[in-house]
């Protein structure tokens, strides 16, 4: 079998460097096969022929969808108009995601995050501002939809009382939560195909308000 480095693997294959050690960090199958000798890394020739195949345009896809969250997230960020740049403008204490056992439509995961508000605002609705926003995506490996939400509770006493609620509201769920940090741009990843009908919704319990009428 015969090796190439790095410099004529980037020939051959017409690749740049970074699109080389992309493709093999998805296709670990693949990187198995090469060689490191002498602290190089040796790539092997057979290998090219995956560059202008099936696999490599799966890797484009893939960046061009990146670029244009990229564009999308530029522009909202430049559209002081648009609901995303609101939301990226308030305080926000937690990042959640719901993925239901069921299998549950627009309609059902739009109810749901409703019922959760309702629940939490009557319990803690007069001793804390509380504000959610989410979003509903379909799963990309089965049947069904998720939501992905933040939640902002003034009151910091309650953080820890109100993340144990929600995860007992869910408790037939899987619930994935972390603190909101707004440099990961979790609001953008939510919104990044829009907001539209039962896809989203803002509720808050201030006399100021930004709704999805339905």
């Amino acid at each position: 079998m015969k090796y190439e480095k790095i410099k004529e693997f980037i020939k051959s294959t017409k690749s740049s460097k970074s699109t080389i050690y992309r493709f093999y960090k998805k296709n670990e199958e693949l990187w198995s096969e090469t060689q490191f000798k002498n602290g190089k890394r040796f790539f092997l020739v057979d290998h090219a022929r995956y560059f202008d195949s099936e696999i490599m345009f799966d890797e484009n896809k893939i960046l061009r969808q990146e670029n244009q969250s990229m564009r999308n997230l530029i522009d909202c960020l430049a559209d002081k108009t648009s609901f995303q740049h609101t939301f990226w403008q308030m305080d926000w204490s937690f990042f959640f995601t719901v993925s239901y056992k069921l299998e549950r439509n627009k309609t059902s995961c739009f109810k749901q995050m409703h019922g959760l508000y309702d629940y939490l605002n009557e319990k803690h609705g007069t001793s804390t501002e509380l504000r959610l926003f989410f979003t509903t995506e379909p799963f990309t490996n089965r049947k069904g939809y998720h939501n992905h939400f933040v939640i902002y509770i003034e009151d910091k006493k309650l953080h820890e009382q109100i993340v144990t609620d929600i995860q007992e509201y869910f408790s037939y769920d899987r619930i994935d939560v972390g603190a909101y940090d707004r440099y990961k741009a979790g609001l953008f990843y939510m919104s990044k195909d829009g907001l539209s009908g039962e896809d989203w919704d803002f509720i808050n319990n201030t006399t100021s308000t930004t709704s999805n009428e339905n």
